[in-house]
């Protein structure tokens, strides 16, 4: 109890003094430079008023130390020269001129109070005399693992930083796992002290975890952090739509299956690709999109035209693994009428694990091809876990328009989305996002044949996938095989393909 005590007090004069500096130095932000040193104090206090320096305790002050000085110096240099932070500016703008001063109970006091809160689950294990466990040594290396992990991603993204634009989006190493991989290290970190700290029967760590990624998540962290980066780094919206916000395990679990479905937008330019787990096939519609049209985006205002399809139909249906799981289906339905083709498609991905969904994608698509497969319009609706996106496309006499969510104008003459069905699509050089707008460079050449000599296979590779796509001999889309991280496949098999030669009327939204 007297440690503890000491080392409130002495945390919540540091905590003073920081703010009479930040009142020199106009800038509140120095606040984050002694979050890790409080820490270190306290450590320092429970160690050295506890009296006993077992190999363990010594071991874990000095991972303490090296955390907490190292994260410090990284806060140092990263803010130097630039400022204060933009975070705390935002929160000032909404404060009156009393606010430097408020600032000390507002900010420094319970900032202290919180890392004084969260350095209590080390009192126990700087206070034990006794011999460490082989679990707790455990522990500890968790906790190493998490401080190696932070480590990493903070020098990825300072390198980063010293080698592109502002507006430049790191999205490889960590940073392709979680956006917020040095975010997740310090929750690692902690994460195995904590549980250390549980060894000795107190139920503290439960509540500092807790807190901790509260902070971590949604109040000083990503949320703060993300609250306007889509206005100063454009290309982040997509970088949300395929990345963790924090935990890296979706992209570790479920293999990329964000990163596939969404950079080249699989499930919009296939067209209808539907998540269909074989543990619960009664979730998901069991008919075919095209008969439900009103699941689909409306194509175009006012009232639907009639048009005479009196060509062909085509129908695709692949069942979706990842290795040896499935994980849902692709289907899709195109129309060819006199004047060109019109394609619909919906998407819908479910990644369960222990009975707890990891992840969810919905897309819904309309689009329409002249008789050469150059893409005249496009709406598309998609909803991933809670991130929800639409695009508006059509040809004008300036280019192909995208009205959301770039907003831009391609110049470039023929359109193409990546429609693996389509005849034109292995002459690509260039494929368009049917989710976010953007025209994505692509390389598609013919791979070495394979034993199945009635099967063409082409590769496709963008910055952001590479995958095979199949076909038979008669041309068709028969297949797709797409390189996921962790050496893990996402398989598309051919379940349906019917074509059909009819006359009918359709209505077109």
């Amino acid at each position: 109890m007297l440690s503890a005590l000491l080392a409130l007090v002495a945390i919540q004069g540091l905590a003073a003094f920081v703010w009479l500096w930040s009142l020199k130095q106009h800038d509140i932000s120095v606040a984050d430079i002694f979050w890790p040193l409080y820490h270190v104090v306290a450590a320092v206090i429970f160690y050295t008023v506890s009296g006993q320096d077992s190999l363990f305790a010594t071991a874990l002050l000095g991972l303490i130390i090296i955390w907490g000085l190292r994260l410090a110096m990284h806060i140092v240099v990263r803010q130097f020269g630039k400022g204060e932070d933009h975070r705390y500016t935002t929160v000032r703008n909404t404060k009156d001129d009393r606010f430097p001063y408020t600032s000390l109970y507002i900010i420094f006091l319970p900032q202290a109070l919180m890392a004084w809160g969260v350095s209590l689950v080390l009192l126990p294990i700087l206070s034990y005399s006794g011999e460490a466990g082989w679990s707790q040594w455990f522990c500890l290396s968790i906790a190493l693992s998490g401080l190696v992990f932070e480590i990493v991603a903070d020098l990825q993204l300072t390198r980063f930083r010293a080698d592109m634009p502002a507006s430049a989006v790191l999205n490889s190493g960590l940073w392709q796992f979680s956006r917020h991989p040095n975010y997740f290290g310090e929750w690692l970190f902690w994460l195995g002290i904590c549980l250390i700290s549980m060894h000795h029967s107190v139920w503290w760590p439960v509540l500092a975890m807790a807190l901790l990624t509260f902070l971590l998540t949604r109040f000083t962290g990503v949320k703060r952090m993300e609250s306007d980066i889509e206005q100063r780094r454009p290309g982040y919206t997509d970088y949300v739509t395929r990345t963790s916000s924090f935990f890296p395990w979706r992209q570790l679990l479920i293999a990329g299956v964000v990163t596939f479905s969404v950079a080249p937008d699989v499930s919009a330019n296939d067209a209808t690709s539907s998540d269909h787990p074989s543990d619960h096939p009664s979730d998901l519609p069991s008919d075919h999109p095209s008969d439900h049209p009103s699941d689909h985006p409306s194509y175009a205002q006012g009232e639907p035209a009639q048009e005479n399809f009196n060509a062909k139909t085509e129908t695709w249906r692949f069942r979706a693994f990842i290795d040896k799981k499935e994980v849902g289906y692709h289907s899709f339905k195109a129309y060819y009428h006199t004047s060109g083709i019109r394609l619909e498609g919906e998407a819908k991905f479910e990644y369960k694990l222990l009975g707890i969904t990891l992840f969810s994608y919905e897309h819904a698509v309309i689009e329409e091809y002249d008789n050469n497969y150059c893409l005249q319009k496009i709406t598309s609706d998609t909803q991933i876990k809670d991130k929800s996106l639409s695009l508006q496309g059509n040809l004008t006499p300036q280019g192909f328009a995208v009205d959301a969510p770039t907003n831009e104008i391609h110049n470039t003459q023929c359109i193409v989305p990546f429609a693996y069905w389509a005849p034109t699509f292995v002459a690509q050089s260039e494929l368009l996002n049917g989710q976010t707008g953007e025209l994505v460079p692509v390389s598609i050449y013919p791979e070495s044949p394979t034993e199945d000599a009635a099967e063409t296979s082409y590769r496709v590779e963008t910055d952001e996938m590479s995958l095979a796509v199949q076909y038979n001999a008669a041309g068709k889309w028969v297949g797709l095989v797409s390189d996921l991280p962790a050496k893990r496949k996402l398989i598309y098999k051919l379940q349906i393909y019917k074509a059909e030669n009819q006359d009918f009327l359709a209505t077109v939204e």
